[in-house]
């Protein structure tokens, strides 16, 4: 979790503050020399590191002095680490008596572990949810809140996620369109997203003939103009992978 007030910082802008490329930042590794009190902001099964703005600061300073002249690492005011641990099948849960703000910012295993567990979905069925928008569609799922770019990776507020669980509920109440976001159905307009589940199913198919393909020759092979959309895909399916053995039947 990212802390509501606090600024994040990938590996990129870890490398820029170290002085390095960002290549040249993964093969040293300098993180791993990071006193425990500097806490990772993303969640255990996130592909990428998220670091606290601040606190990578004072350790980029601590790591070009001598000991004596080290600044001491403030902790952070709340635990960004929300998750329980997992095992191979298990859903996110969020450990007991975590209290969370609506400006924190949750990724998308937090976020599907602040559903509450009356309205959850099935985790499939949270990943389709929440598959980026593509060709015009609006995604079923909660709007990102895309204040920072940490990686490619989203985010929802706490606040944008209860709000859009709270217009659910007197649908799945009634029994009608559960999972959905409140509105009216409208004839002939083309179910959100469906274009896009297609376009990664194929993308999925043409990887697995040829792994070594282009976002170039990906866009051609899909029909589509824009490489972003292929970007899209990618990522979706490398979040698709990083949730591994946790999707539920």
């Amino acid at each position: 979790m990212i802390p509501a007030g606090r600024i994040p910082a990938d590996d990129k802008r870890a490398a820029e503050l170290f002085g390095l490329s960002l290549s040249r930042y993964r093969t040293v590794q300098p993180w791993k020399k990071f006193p425990p009190s500097v806490k990772y902001l993303q969640s255990p099964a996130a592909k990428v590191r998220v670091y606290d703005l601040e606190q990578l600061k004072i350790q980029v300073i601590n790591m070009m002095v001598e000991e004596g002249a080290k600044q001491e690492n403030p902790l952070l005011p709340r635990d960004p680490e929300i998750l329980l641990p997992q095992k191979a099948g298990e859903v996110p849960q969020l450990k007991p008596g975590v209290t969370l703000q609506e400006n924190d910012l949750l990724d998308r295993y937090e976020a599907y572990a602040a559903i509450p567990e009356k309205d959850r979905p099935a985790w499939s069925t949270w990943l389709r949810l929440i598959a980026p928008p593509s060709g015009g569609a609006t995604t079923a799922g909660p709007e990102t809140d895309d204040e920072f770019d940490i990686a490619g990776a989203r985010y929802w507020r706490y606040r944008t996620l209860m709000d859009w669980n709270a217009k659910r509920i007197p649908q799945h109440a009634t029994g009608h369109g559960h999972g959905r976001p409140a509105g009216p159905e409208t004839p002939g307009i083309r179910q959100p997203r469906r274009d896009f589940i297609e376009r990664v199913e194929k993308t999925r198919r043409l990887l697995a003939d040829d792994p070594n393909r282009t976002n170039a020759e990906l866009a051609l092979a899909l029909g589509v103009k824009s490489e972003r959309t292929v970007e899209r895909i990618l990522a979706f399916l490398e979040e698709e992978r990083a949730g591994g053995n946790q999707q539920e039947d």
